[in-house]
């Protein structure tokens, strides 16, 4: 891993992001990217009422406008909320001793951070962001938007995570799970941690089967390991979360979906709901 990009703003999940992110960068050497992104929504909040018009059909001519005195607003918003964070990232990338550089785009931000994971190895980001409800456990929208649209790995940070030397990993033999267990067994190996593997079916058969492939997997890493089998569960990710509670990990490592999107759509994404309930950090593969 020779690139990691953080998304930042001010928000707490962000924070912490930042710290996890830049302490992960310095014992893989890698370069970080801080990436803050000018919502361009926030802008289009305040256009003047003739632009709107005109965008709606109501005039054929685009008249010449001027900023309103909210946008300006906005603006001066953008210059004093990137200049905090460049600082805050500087001094904790300096602090860290770690290669780094900062930008600031303006546009969309869900769609400017899913263009910029295509020239890094992985995206750190909190689990939401300032404009949404602290009270909330989902995902902000940027973050589940990013999930679904990019083929990089995303380590996405709670609020206040915690970290410690355990990795547990969700697998059930699906391609985005196979490559959930190859990244987590290398981090692992380089971290020094301590492993647990869960795999959840219908029946103890169909459990086995993938507890098997993963052990074989491992074995050459020749991590301290160990293998849970959990069967019957109505809901795959209720067994994840009770595993989470037992083993106490401070990541997480899983495949971003499952192999039925269908199912995830109607009843509900274990991606979601994992994001949601875990304390540490959650690593998604794809």
């Amino acid at each position: 891993m020779k690139s990691i990009l953080i998304a930042m703003d001010e928000s707490k999940s962000a924070k912490s992001a930042l710290s996890i992110g830049v302490a992960l960068a310095r014992i893989c050497g890698a370069k970080v990217k801080g990436l803050y992104v000018e919502d361009i929504m926030r802008l289009l909040e305040w256009q003047p009422a003739e632009l709107i018009s005109a965008g709606m059909g109501f005039s054929s001519a685009i008249p010449e406008t001027k900023p309103t005195v909210e946008q300006v607003e906005v603006e001066k918003g953008f210059i004093a909320e990137a200049n905090r964070l460049e600082k805050s990232f500087k001094e904790t990338c300096k602090k860290f001793a770690v290669n780094h550089t900062f930008l600031t785009k303006r546009g969309r931000v869900h769609e400017i951070i899913k263009e910029i994971t295509k020239t890094v190895d992985m995206t750190v980001i909190g689990r939401r962001g300032k404009t949404y409800p602290e009270t909330s456990k989902e995902p902000g929208p940027v973050t589940d938007n990013l999930l679904r649209q990019t083929t990089r790995p995303v380590l996405v940070v709670p609020e206040d995570a915690k970290v410690n030397n355990r990795i547990l990993i969700a697998y059930d033999g699906s391609q985005n799970a196979q490559r959930a267990l190859s990244i987590g067994a290398a981090f692992a190996k380089l971290l020094n941690f301590d492993v647990r593997v869960v795999s959840v079916a219908n029946d103890i058969d169909s459990a086995q089967k993938p507890l098997d492939e993963a052990n074989e997997f491992l074995t050459p890493y020749e991590l301290n390991a160990t293998y849970v089998v959990d069967f019957g569960a109505a809901m795959p990710w209720k067994a994840i979360i009770d595993q989470i509670k037992i083993f106490d990990p401070g990541l997480v490592v899983i495949g971003a979906f499952g192999e039925n999107r269908l199912v995830e759509l109607i009843f509900g994404s274990t991606t979601k709901q994992v994001i949601m309930e875990a304390t540490c950090p959650v690593l998604l593969c794809r």
